[in-house]
């Protein structure tokens, strides 16, 4: 026995599931460019964070050494000149996360078992050109036993 022809109407309900299936065409295309934005979008962010951080540590870094290195001078004024090489060769302005640099030195207890307060501003220039200021400040206690104070 020969099977009846199919009726139209169910022949036409294929023919248009058939071409419906063409309708996606290009979405894929589309959900690539938007997820490509996205993952963009996402790196630039994790670069700038990265940015600030290193610029953040590096200005604490340059702080504590600056201190040190002004607690083991024998005059305030060299305790200033100290802490401001160690901080400008730790962070060169321009070249470095930071595009300008101040150090500022408070020596008022500068004596035996005194402190010494070593303060450093950056102004960091990011991927963006959106400016920040970053700053740290670091303490010192000058050695009480050490002679010449």
């Amino acid at each position: 026995m020969r099977r009846a022809a199919p009726p139209a109407r169910w022949l036409t309900r294929r023919i248009d599931k058939q071409r419906g299936a063409g309708r996606d065409d290009g979405s894929y295309a589309v959900e690539f460019a938007v997820a490509a934005a996205v993952v963009l979008l996402a790196l630039l962010i994790l670069a700038v964070a990265y940015q600030a951080s290193q610029s953040s540590a590096a200005v604490t870094a340059a702080a504590r050494k600056a201190a040190r290195a002004a607690s083991l001078t024998a005059s305030p004024a060299e305790a200033e000149g100290a802490a401001d090489q160690v901080v400008h060769a730790r962070i060169t302005p321009g070249s470095g996360p930071c595009a300008d640099v101040s150090v500022v030195t408070t020596t008022i207890s500068f004596h035996a078992a005194g402190t010494v307060r070593v303060a450093v501003t950056c102004r960091t220039a990011s991927l963006f050109g959106h400016r920040r200021v970053v700053h740290a400040s670091a303490d010192e206690v000058i050695d009480r036993y050490r002679g010449g104070l």
